[in-house]
């Protein structure tokens, strides 16, 4: 399609859905050019009006928070913000319901796929998402691209019929080339590399771990990566490592642009052209609190979500965090998150050798997340087979087991076993892995 056309049709589409996404991007690339004072003033004022909001009309936020001797006028300093309570995604997964606004304003539902093993559903306002989507936009204007441009999107292909036609759909609409994160074999790099030769796209989306495992199979097959003609590759969604961003640019010629966030707050940080990845402080609050190693555990708010607002939430990801008050030599005001480090996506090794990128296997737990049937699970593979566990949710029921053993039946065309726990040990830092072997858990 068209990138103009792409482009048009994009917020045609989001103004008539009640997500105004142009007038946000709008505003976003005005409030860049502002000192971090003006930012950060914008930013409290925003925090403010949301905690009101939240302890008004969200029975569960005002008993917690009174509890501990809040109320709507609390916050009189930023100091005050750090008096509200961490919230974590099973109190999401437990009181969900009683967290969403008696004023929620209409929005759509975001459903993690569950990658730190714990899938949850939060609705999300319009406004929400259109600040999640400008703040995309945003960041790869910082690279000379934009909504509509054509784009490679190294992602997961959903497992049901109706939902690869959906997303057949959706990639035609988003003016995007889908190349499978699921299939890391040197025949499906081929195979993507000569579409993308034949379709030519502006520039790469997707995992990092993806995105590496393609370079290398390009550069093993003797294909030249360069001549894809990509401006930047963006990745998001896991860690990217120092060596696969530079096995990624040395492969494509290009700049790698590293992003953050989740499906529950949107965008939390962008890289610029400098590699400095800024926190888009008009639309969150980005929080690190120190845990054991130097590193830092991350709290996201949504300023914009009116919905169901999540205050301080516990995403369960590190960070090494930046200096206090660091500027990045790009000029722009928007502070500086620092170094992520709890999101990798590590390729995985079946039984029998076949390899699979480590995202593939939330995909099978999104529904059952969402329906609240799921609450963890994990993988553990043993030397001659490998067993699943979860940890049930109230929607559970006996027949549960039996679909999820014949969906990854489908999906990852292996045989497991189906145990519930009661809960599962962490071991080491960082968020709980959905793909563990039984030795690295002592058994």
């Amino acid at each position: 399609m068209n990138a103009r056309l792409a482009r048009m049709l994009y917020f045609a589409a989001q103004r008539w859905r009640g997500e105004p996404v142009g007038a946000v991007l709008r505003a976003l690339e005005q409030s860049q050019g502002w000192s971090r004072e003006r930012l950060l003033a914008l930013q409290w004022e925003r925090q403010r009006a949301l905690f009101r909001h939240a302890f008004e009309t969200v029975s569960w936020c005002r008993e917690r928070w009174s509890a501990l001797g809040l109320d709507s006028g609390s916050l009189r300093t930023p100091a005050d913000w750090t008096r509200i309570p961490v919230l974590t995604k099973p109190d999401v997964q437990a009181h969900g319901a009683a967290m969403r606004s008696a004023r929620a304003p209409r929005g759509l539902t975001a459903a993690t796929s569950g990658s730190s093993g714990t899938p949850v559903a939060v609705l999300r306002s319009h406004l929400s998402w259109a600040h999640a989507h400008a703040n995309v936009f945003r960041g790869w204007h910082w690279h000379g691209v934009d909504a509509g441009d054509p784009y490679a999107y190294f992602w997961g292909v959903p497992l049901d019929p109706e939902g690869r036609d959906l997303a057949a759909r959706k990639d035609r609409f988003f003016n995007r080339v889908r190349c499978s994160a699921f299939d890391l074999s040197a025949e499906a790099a081929c195979a993507s590399y000569r579409r993308l030769r034949a379709r030519p796209v502006r520039f790469a989306f997707g995992y990092p771990s993806a995105l590496a495992h393609f370079a290398d199979e390009v550069a093993a097959q003797g294909l030249d990566g360069r001549a894809l003609g990509w401006k930047v590759v963006v990745t998001s969604a896991e860690a990217l490592r120092p060596h696969q961003r530079e096995r990624i640019a040395t492969t494509f010629g290009c700049p790698v642009a590293d992003s953050y966030g989740c499906a529950e707050a949107g965008v939390a940080g962008f890289e610029c052209e400098r590699l400095g990845m800024h926190v888009p402080v008009e639309s969150v609050v980005v929080e690190s609190v120190p845990v054991d190693g130097g590193l830092h555990e991350v709290l996201l708010t949504d300023l914009h979500n009116l919905s169901q607002p999540l205050l301080r939430y516990c995403v369960g990801d590190l960070v090494e965090p930046a200096e206090e008050g660091a500027a990045c030599p790009c000029g722009r005001g928007l502070p500086l998150l620092g170094r992520l480090s709890g999101r990798a996506g590590d390729t995985l090794e079946l039984p029998g050798g076949r390899r699979i990128n480590a995202n593939q296997p939330s995909y099978i737990f999104k529904k059952h997340g969402k329906s609240g049937a799921v609450r963890e699970y994990q993988f553990v593979r043993f030397a001659d087979r490998v067993e699943l566990r979860v940890t049930a949710g109230p929607a559970w029921r006996e027949a549960t087991a039996g679909e999820i053993r014949d969906e990854v039946a489908r999906a990852l065309g292996i045989a497991v076993e189906v145990r519930v726990v009661p809960r599962f040990e962490r071991h080491g830092r960082g968020k709980h892995r959905d793909f563990v072997r039984a030795e690295e858990i002592g058994e």
